[in-house]
């Protein structure tokens, strides 16, 4: 999960071969286990993402421990760079090389096609076996990364979107803090344009300006400015549960709207920087933590980004608010993103146990609550959702924190990008139309969403006929 998506490899005939033969190769791939040392234990390999916050608790709290208190296991970790990991993940696989856990939103191109593809075990009977506690999870979150009765990932965290905003410009420009309730429609598109213009000054410049607000496409997902508007239907009904669709509708009314907007409050609004002025921002950190710019609807990320600036003399407190609504009655606005840990299908017995032990040991509470302290990252476990919110209370009040962070879960949907097989195709398709539509003065949305829906709509139908007899 991360602001920025990979663009990954398309490799149509091995991902074929793949998917007709997935669990074989996913058994071969690891030598019905594989991975063990001359010591005579077992080594477990386990593929994460290159992060500076997330490492040093895999490196330094989980590793250490888990040996300890498991002395026939090892762990070689194994550190990626995002945009490397479905390419490497790919080539371990055929090279019949040890994987045993790993997050399948990580690089690739999510759970969706991991599950389709037979990658994935089904961890149902483990969790039985185990007694393992699935009640202490946020409802609906297990549910994610299930179909038809088997449970395939374990969720390790979890966050909606909001509208993030820097209170140290709204205290300076005296301007009162959008609201917490995700119910509340006085927070309207208009109040949030309104809001943003009291807040932009120098309109223009990186040294002296100071923007009131930045929006983007979030996680590219093509159903995020929709749904701000109303529109929950981008996707058919059954599109995230199966993982396939026939077609998109993104051309009707309230999609255009959603995407002029977002257009406009750039080159018409004039109060959310150009793309060049973003560029200039990105060599202070980026847009928010640039302390430039004072509203930005994004991703839950921005809150383990932008959680050093609360302690840093020259930083600034953080707020989260919901997503203004774009229309009346646009209940459905936050895209939610919740990043579970799987195993890779068809290990051994011995090896299938181990890697089970260290699933068990990532999401025990203890280990949450660890992950939680050192990477200020959301829990995906209730319990330990008040206590997230004490990081941030020298901010909000954790009161007000649990109404908008909460909100966006019973007021969102998951990402496509987690749960439509062959999500990497079809965002390089959104990406070759949102490029030139967000740089140009004088786009139009209409025009460009004609063109976008065509192109996925072909596009989906293409992988439907290619995976659906497949997963057969």
């Amino acid at each position: 999960m991360n602001g920025v998506w990979s663009r990954r490899m398309t490799r149509r005939d091995a991902l074929k071969a793949m998917a007709l033969g997935a669990a074989a190769l996913a058994y071969s791939a690891c030598g019905a286990g594989g991975g063990g040392s001359a010591s005579g234990k077992i080594r477990l390999v386990w593929m994460v993402r290159n992060d500076p916050v997330e490492n040093p608790w895999e490196r330094d709290v989980v590793i250490p421990q888990f040996e300890k208190r498991n002395p026939n296991i090892s762990i070689e970790l194994l550190s990626i760079n995002q945009d490397d990991i479905a390419v490497k993940r790919q080539a371990m696989l055929a090279a019949k090389e040890p994987l045993h856990v790993w997050s399948p939103n990580w690089g690739g191109d999510g759970f969706g096609s991991d599950r389709v593809r037979g990658l994935l075990q089904n961890l149902s009977p483990l969790m039985r076996r185990s007694h393992f506690d699935t009640g202490r999870f946020i409802p609906g979150l297990l549910d994610i990364y299930s179909a038809n009765g088997n449970q395939y990932g374990i969720p390790q965290l979890t966050v909606g979107s909001y509208t993030i905003y820097n209170k140290k410009l709204f205290d300076e420009s005296g301007v009162d803090y959008p609201p917490t309730d995700w119910d509340d429609e006085s927070w309207t598109w208009e109040k949030f344009i309104e809001t943003a213009r009291k807040l932009t000054k120098n309109y223009g410049s990186v040294d002296k300006g100071q923007y009131g607000a930045t929006v983007s496409v979030i996680d590219n997902d093509l159903e995020s400015p929709p749904r701000i508007w109303g529109q929950n239907d981008v996707w058919p009904k059954d599109a995230f549960k199966t993982g396939f669709a026939t077609h998109v509708t993104c051309t009707d009314e309230r999609s255009v709207a959603s995407y002029q907007a977002f257009h406009d409050i750039v080159f018409k609004e004039k109060v959310a920087p150009s793309p060049a002025i973003v560029s200039a921002l990105a060599n202070l950190g980026g847009t928010m933590p640039s302390g430039k710019v004072a509203m930005e609807i994004q991703g839950g990320w921005d809150l383990w980004v932008l959680k050093g600036q609360i302690s840093d003399p020259n930083g600034f407190c953080i707020g989260i608010a919901p997503i203004p609504f774009g229309a009346p009655g646009a209940k459905l606005r936050s895209v939610t993103f919740t990043d579970p840990w799987s195993i890779t299908n068809g290990l051994s017995e011995r090896y299938l146990d181990a890697s089970w032990k260290l699933v068990e040991f990532l999401v025990s509470p203890e280990q949450a609550r660890i992950y939680m302290e050192k990477t200020g990252t959301p829990p995906a476990q209730k319990e330990l959702l008040p206590d997230y919110y004490k990081i941030f209370e020298k901010c909000m009040k954790p009161e007000d924190m649990k109404t908008t962070f909460e909100g966006a879960f019973t007021h969102g949907r998951e990402s496509s990008n987690h749960l439509i097989v062959k999500w990497d195709e079809l965002n390089q398709i959104w990406s070759n139309n949102f490029d030139p539509f967000f740089s140009g003065a004088s786009s139009r949305a209409a025009d460009m969403l004609q063109t976008v829906e065509f192109q996925t709509s072909n596009k989906l139908q293409e992988i439907r006929a290619e995976w659906k007899p497949a997963q057969a």
